[in-house]
């Protein structure tokens, strides 16, 4: 394939959110846009993610994105030959401390604050939607019946479907080395192969590749790439596909059906991350320096969540999947354009919350591109609202890592 092409945008990754933002900006008329992708679309963090789908977010903004995602499915759904795999079967959020209560009013407060329909279940009823769980005296059981879970890689293939079908060129198997710029101002990519791709705009939305691709051109965006990692056990007559997943504050785990089995994810007590420009080129088979098979995760964790989840001393572990999430310090996405950098924008640092904010950052991105009014504040999602940082800095990537530690919800 000829790369000798000028596109007025190139997008660096061929992820969940590369495809989501070509799909969006293939929406404006005779806007030209190529997606570089180093390997195969959706092979990396997007192809490990745990697909979990929540409308109602920490602040207006993630909410609107999130919102903006499954309208985005439900579009998808009409034009595809095949449903989409996605459960809606909603969440369950479950909690017995009194942090934990005070987080499920705040969700419920929230939820009705964008019209989204709550349910305060008691004990069995919970039990019931979830028949992995067994709930002590005191605990609060909050149903939200419009959330759900995807595969990340079936979604990801629609949006890229939706973008070839609307012009947009995938050079998949391409790597770039770099970013090309005049002054302070971004004009291209230049390939492995030594080909250089002209642009009017770039679009950095590789993951935690972004942040070593950026740093060449003195750009330091604000995230670390951190370990995100679950279990999923052998099938189990317990566990009911279509069942809800299910959102443990306490213990800062989630847990979802899975082929017969239970998907549940921990929290790392404390850091694990890597460096930024020590990634390999492909995830898969990857580990850490720290706890590299998860034991000791999941030995921390497992006392609080079996309380709440006592079958797991009856399932049997059959896979671990260990993958990379880039965490910035509060826990949302970077998205925009850098204060005095031309020709550059970028879409990373989701947090764990790439699949469900999906739509809601192609969207975004789309409509900064076109110089629209964003349909959601660009305010809480900017690059530079840390002030200056060093993206390499241990310190900074600690306090990265510290948010991922903090996080209970899904």
């Amino acid at each position: 394939m000829s790369i000798a092409n000028h596109p007025d945008v190139v997008v660096i990754g061929g992820g969940i959110l590369g495809c989501s933002i070509a799909s969006y900006l293939s929406q404006q008329p005779g806007l030209t846009v190529t997606v570089i992708e180093r390997g195969g679309l959706a092979e990396q963090t997007t192809s490990q993610a745990a697909g979990l789908l929540t409308r109602i977010r920490p602040s207006s903004g993630l909410t609107a994105l999130a919102t903006e995602t499954f309208e985005a499915i439900d579009r998808l759904e009409q034009d595809a030959v095949t449903p989409l795999p996605i459960q809606r079967a909603g969440s369950l959020q479950v909690a017995a401390s009194a942090s934990g209560h005070c987080q499920l009013e705040i969700l419920a407060l929230r939820a009705s604050e964008f019209g989204r329909h709550t349910e305060w279940l008691d004990n069995s009823e919970a039990e019931k939607l979830s028949p992995w769980l067994a709930l002590e005296e005191g605990t609060r059981a909050l149903f939200l019946p419009d959330d759900g879970y995807i595969d990340p890689y079936a979604l990801c293939m629609a949006y890229a479907r939706a973008a070839r079908r609307n012009g947009v060129r995938f050079l998949l198997h391409h790597e770039v080395t770099e970013l090309v710029g005049s002054g302070e101002r971004v004009t291209g990519v230049r390939l492995s192969t030594d080909d250089t791709v002209q642009a009017g705009l770039v679009i950095d939305a590789a993951g935690p590749w972004s942040t070593a691709l950026a740093h060449q051109q003195g750009i330091n965006l604000a995230m670390a790439p951190i370990r995100s990692h679950y279990w999923i056990s052998a099938p189990h007559p317990r566990i009911a596909n279509g069942a809800p997943m299910t959102i443990l504050p306490d213990s800062g785990a989630y847990a979802r059906p899975e082929v017969g089995g239970l998907l549940f994810g921990l929290r790392d007590s404390r850091a694990v991350y890597a460096q930024p420009d020590a990634l390999p080129d492909s995830l898969h088979g990857y580990r850490f320096d720290v706890d590299p098979t998860g034991d000791e995760a999941l030995e921390t964790g497992y006392p609080a969540f079996q309380r709440q989840c006592p079958v797991l001393e009856e399932l049997t572990l059959a896979h671990y999947i260990s993958s990379i999430s880039s965490y910035t310090p509060d826990s949302a996405p970077l998205i925009g354009a850098m204060p005095g950098v031309g020709g550059f924008l970028a879409a990373t640092g989701c947090s764990g919350a790439g699949v469900g904010l999906s739509g809601g950052i192609g969207r975004l991105v789309s409509d900064l591109v076109s110089g629209q009014t964003p349909f959601v504040s660009i305010n809480d999602f900017r690059l530079d609202r840390f002030g200056p940082v060093d993206s390499f800095d241990a310190t900074f990537i600690q306090r990265c890592a510290e948010a991922r530690a903090r996080k209970r919800s899904g």
